[in-house]
């Protein structure tokens, strides 16, 4: 599942003198309202993905209507017109999954344009206090993840790792990462043992790990890195001794749970945006151009070089659709793929 290598540092995107970026934009709250006319862009969707949009509104001046309900629930809005864009922390789901979102777009005549704009790594975290779990392989993560595990305790796992109760906390349904983290451990996407602690808001995922020193949590390495109020008390897990770091993530070695990130842009909105308001065309196009200078203030990993290049093209000739027809992707096959 992963290819083993020498452990690296996350220490790339944290030097000093990085601004830390908001986790909202201007107007933030869970509701959005679609109207083209109203001068504001509406962004539904991922919680993940929201602090990069957040980042690139403040850094052009466009006011941003922006609401963090999950991917899943925000395509369920997108899809039926109800905003302009849809920070996705997976890609839209198509045919075989719960809900066929390609299906409901078309369906209600919604068109959009898919445009990677950065790379995350599905992050284990624990208390900094709990030392000897520092690596766990990828089968002991879908033991003790899967639907009606055994395993309660981290002697569990390791017989000499502690003997005390494992509490796991991690993101609910609704969310892509929620998503994206059951389907790559334990094979079905909302598949997860049924007495895990589900947070929505990644700051408070944070809180509750820091606070347990037996906790084991997942989240985006963003959200983790970005909280600098509890992030001295947590620590990261390697999986197959792989780190989810920016050398790890962009050369495919920390496997699967390197993901994309991604916004849906309605070309409804799009269309609407020549002489009209608000500018949809011209905050995506600004919003590709600065996304891979403001993602450090973010601390989430910037896509190759070269891939920006790609996504570029794509937006310029309005290509629509999804690059891998509704299919789940990794960080590296999405590199392919472009």
């Amino acid at each position: 599942m992963f290819q083993r290598r020498t452990s690296t540092t996350l220490g790339v995107l944290t030097t000093a003198g990085i601004t830390l970026a908001a986790l909202t934009a201007c107007g933030d709250d869970n509701s959005a309202d679609g109207d083209s006319g109203s001068g504001t862009i509406t962004v539904s969707g991922s919680a993940t993905v929201a602090p990069i949009t957040s980042a690139v509104a403040r850094d052009t001046g466009v006011d941003v209507d922006q609401s963090t309900e999950g991917s899943i629930a925000g395509f369920e809005r997108f899809c039926t017109g109800e905003t302009h864009i849809n920070n996705a922390s997976e890609s839209i789901p198509g045919p075989g999954e719960e809900t066929d979102f390609l299906a409901m777009c078309e369906e209600n005549g919604v068109d959009f344009v898919e445009l990677p704009v950065a790379l995350d790594t599905i992050t284990l975290i624990r208390h900094a206090d709990n030392d000897l779990v520092n690596d766990l392989t990828a089968g002991e993560l879908q033991a003790i993840w899967e639907p009606d595990s055994d395993i309660t305790t981290w002697s569990d796992v390791r017989d000499d790792w502690p003997e005390e109760e494992i509490n796991l906390i991690g993101r609910g349904p609704g969310s892509g990462t929620f998503d994206y983290f059951t389907r790559t451990v334990t094979g079905t996407a909302g598949e997860i043992r049924d007495d895990y602690t589900a947070v929505d808001d990644p700051t408070e995922l944070n809180e509750a790990v820091a606070e347990d020193p037996y906790a084991l949590g997942f989240t985006g390495v963003g959200s983790y890195l970005e909280d600098a109020d509890n992030r001295d008390q947590l620590s990261t897990i390697s999986v197959d001794g792989v780190e989810p770091s920016l050398e790890d993530a962009q050369d495919g070695s920390y496997g699967p749970l390197a993901r994309p990130l991604f916004i849906y842009v309605s070309t409804e909105a799009l269309d609407d945006s020549d002489g009209g308001s608000p500018d949809v065309e011209g905050f995506v196009g600004d919003y590709l151009d600065r996304v891979a200078d403001l993602l450090p203030s973010t601390y989430f990993y910037p896509l190759p070089d070269e891939a920006y290049e790609q996504v570029q093209q794509r937006f310029s000739d309005r290509t629509t659709g999804s690059l891998t027809d509704g299919e789940p992707v990794d960080g590296a096959t999405l590199l392919d793929e472009l």
